[in-house]
């Protein structure tokens, strides 16, 4: 059974935040900025990973 989450608060937390979203094996620069959120997708466009940094 799929539970019905609601995100709307979470979300809530990074907007007007930079975020940089990329695919998985994609090249990224090494500039460490602490207030972005990288958001990382696979090939079926699904996130595997979320980190700020």
């Amino acid at each position: 059974m799929v539970q019905d989450i609601d995100y709307s608060k979470s979300l809530q937390t990074i907007v007007g935040k930079v975020i940089r979203v990329y695919q998985s094996g994609d090249m990224l620069t090494q500039d460490h900025q602490p207030q972005r959120l990288n958001i990382e997708l696979n090939d079926a466009q699904q996130v595997v990973r979320m980190w700020w940094g």
